[in-house]
């Protein structure tokens, strides 16, 4: 039987680092680490309570990929070790890339961030509003 740690709700950057570093603790205390890390909105705790995004400090997304890629790294060996080499430790992460009220200034800023996330991230699926012309 797997253990399941659950959801996790948290509110800023710093908590979702230090929930994301708790995880390799919580693997060696488990039956059966996590095998998906899923992180929702993204962009949520990379704009936090600044005005706007972060145009000019790509450090953040960088730190929180980085640490995702090395949890799922982690997790997987040891998976693989206790799975006969069958298990692996998958990351999804969903980032809205356009956010109401933004200004024109800010049209780069997304498109920065999710170069970024490609970096450590392999795979990338977008989602288009289709709007139907009747």
């Amino acid at each position: 039987m797997a253990d399941i740690l659950g959801f996790v709700y948290v509110k800023t950057l710093e908590d979702l680092l230090e929930d994301i570093t708790s995880l390799h603790e919580l693997a060696s205390e488990a039956t059966s680490p996590s095998s998906l890390i899923i992180v929702d909105s993204l962009d949520h705790y990379l704009h936090g309570s600044r005005v706007g995004p972060l145009q000019d400090d790509l450090s953040p997304v960088a730190h929180v990929a980085a640490l995702l890629h090395d949890t799922a790294a982690f997790l997987t060996q040891i998976l693989q070790s206790r799975a006969d080499g069958q298990g692996l430790c998958r990351v999804m992460v969903s980032f809205q890339s356009e956010r109401e009220g933004s200004r024109d200034s800010e049209v780069l800023a997304p498109e920065l961030l999710l170069s970024v996330l490609d970096r450590y991230l392999r795979v990338r699926c977008t989602l288009e509003e289709v709007k139907l012309q009747l």
